[in-house]
């Protein structure tokens, strides 16, 4: 998209109501958009309900990321991943390419490594035990419906 500051006038001038009211909460704006959409939204006489979240505020430093699990077959890596994700802890995968390019770099490699923020390092391994005593497993029977 272009955003050239008229571009993006038209643009959030095009958009409805509850998309504008959307956008300019939603804090994926740069400080330029958001103060243009912000302008066409007091042009339509339309507040915010919300605290307007800056893009800036979104993104908050926890630290470099360390690895807190390390897997020779890369679906483990991402299932891993996927876990910490749904439990709220940012994490992903590296290394996996490498493995699937060639599954002899995994030992050189020291493995699929999958990384999570410093600050998060002991809710991510807390996380990991629980998923492998078996605490978010589902019954047998899940799913199923009484005959």
């Amino acid at each position: 998209m272009n955003t050239d500051p008229l571009n993006l006038a038209k643009h959030f001038r095009d958009m409805s109501d509850d998309e504008l009211l959307y956008r300019c909460s939603s804090g994926s704006l740069t400080e330029v958009a958001q103060s243009i959409a912000i302008e066409e939204l007091t042009s339509r006489g339309l507040k915010l309900h919300d605290p307007i979240i800056t893009a800036s505020e979104t993104a908050r430093y926890e630290g470099d990321f360390e690895t807190v699990a390390r897997f020779l077959n890369p679906t483990d890596a991402h299932i891993t991943s996927a876990y910490l994700e749904a439990a709220g802890v940012p994490a992903f995968v590296a290394d996996a390419n490498l493995v699937q390019l060639n599954s002899l770099l995994a030992i050189a490699l020291g493995g699929v490594r999958v990384l999570v923020p410093a600050s998060r390092v002991a809710e991510a391994k807390d996380v990991i035990q629980a998923f492998n005593r078996g605490d978010f497993a589902l019954p047998d029977d899940w799913g199923s419906e009484p005959h």
